[in-house]
């Protein structure tokens, strides 16, 4: 049985749901709010919605995977009958609520059931989406890290929220169907007004309870877009957030040449702890870990967790190697202290590679590149130290 807190942290993602109606012109864009929303309930990290068409045809309006990178555009109105084999199918045709663990899928391969698109999950949820028994489509949450990511009482919080997202979704394409309709309706006008005033007041009447929650829509929004540019772990900047600066310096950089420094950094030992101790201790390292990075360096200067233990600090100010070596050191030396976890005092080692834009006469973009093979090398010479990178690290 949820708490109250539980309780109230429902409503008030069902409220947010609600809200994105009126702050959406496409319905990607909603989707992309409910994505960063299902993310304050529950780990969301890959998310994807399946709709389904009166002829059947599948489309998939929405998809983030950390794993895979599958071409989703490529599928895009394809018949049902030729994704007929996959889990995401399968579990269509059920009209169900599924909960999967990788031994269930497993044998669904096994059996022929089903054809695996992608790595296979620890678990796999698939929600329905109906609309007074209209069947849309589906929304999947999954879990490459831990078959039992998902609890059942998330299940059913994530139930009562698919309920949410079908009547938005529904209301989303009456309200986009209706903004179309009227301007087919201005050369028809005076013959029409009737219908116009009768769909108008009908909409009007399903969203009034929903107009009242949107005061705060403009705060909401920040703070939805804040959440889409950080990881919801340790509160750095993602992948996403750290490579589009790097677009933005690289425009820069084609204008006049830019200094840059790119650390890119991975927890040595850090696995072990995972294997021994479980997730939730391998989390407060992450976290403890990211805020001795930020101690380590400027406010300005940015810090980014872009998967598992892997991090990467840019700094967007000429400096000089000794203090960029200085600065590592520090870094190495603060993350190589003990960590206070839920099972005592836990150590881990951090190794560097470094790549400049003035030291390497390379472009902002490809910094990361030059800078993860250095770090290949740190990690070959003995983990816990920092290299910069040269022509002949590869």
């Amino acid at each position: 049985m949820p708490t109250d807190i539980e309780q109230r942290n429902v409503i008030e993602r069902i409220t947010d749901i609600v809200a994105c109606l009126n702050n959406c012109d496409s319905i990607e864009k909603f989707l992309l709010d409910i994505h960063c929303i299902l993310q304050k309930v529950t780990y969301a990290d890959n998310f994807y919605v399946v709709l389904q068409d009166n002829n059947e045809r599948l489309t998939f309006p929405y998809f983030h995977d950390v794993k895979d990178d599958i071409d989703f555009d490529a599928i895009q109105g394809i018949e049902k009958e030729a994704l007929n084999h996959t889990l995401t199918a399968y579990a269509l045709s059920s009209h169900q609520v599924c909960n999967y663990q990788a031994v269930d899928i497993q044998n669904l391969i096994d059996t022929g059931a089903v054809k695996m698109l992608g790595t296979l999950p620890k678990q796999w949820l698939c929600f329905p989406l109906t609309h007074h028994e209209a069947f849309l489509g589906a929304f999947i949450i999954q879990s490459y890290r831990n078959e039992n990511e998902y609890d059942s009482t998330i299940v059913d919080v994530l139930f009562t929220i698919s309920h949410v997202i079908s009547s938005a979704l529904n209301a989303f394409k009456t309200q986009h169907a209706l903004m179309h309709a009227n301007h087919k309706l201005q050369s028809y006008q005076s013959e029409l007004e009737a219908q116009v005033r009768k769909r108008t007041q009908e909409l009007e009447s399903s969203l009034s309870d929903l107009k009242k929650e949107i005061v705060q829509r403009k705060e909401l929004q920040k703070e939805l877009e804040h959440e889409s540019l950080h990881d919801n772990l340790t509160a750095l900047a993602n992948r996403r957030y750290l490579f589009r600066q790097l677009a933005q310096f690289n425009d820069k950089n084609d204008r006049q040449p830019i200094d840059l420094y790119l650390m890119y950094m991975d927890l040595d030992g850090f696995k072990a702890i995972n294997d021994n101790f479980g997730h939730p201790v391998g989390d407060q390292v992450l976290v403890e870990v990211a805020s001795r990075l930020k101690s380590a360096i400027r406010s300005y200067d940015l810090a980014a967790r872009i998967g598992g233990d892997e991090f990467v600090i840019l700094f967007e100010e000429q400096l000089s190697k000794n203090q960029i070596e200085t600065i590592s050191q520090r870094i190495i030396e603060s993350v190589s202290s003990a960590i206070n976890t839920d099972n005592g005092d836990l150590n881990v080692g951090i190794s560097i590679g470094i790549a400049s834009t003035h030291l390497n006469n390379a472009t902002p973009n490809e910094l990361i590149t030059l800078a993860d093979s250095a770090l290949y090398q740190a990690k070959f010479r003995g983990k816990k130290q920092f290299i910069f990178y040269r022509n002949s690290n590869v």
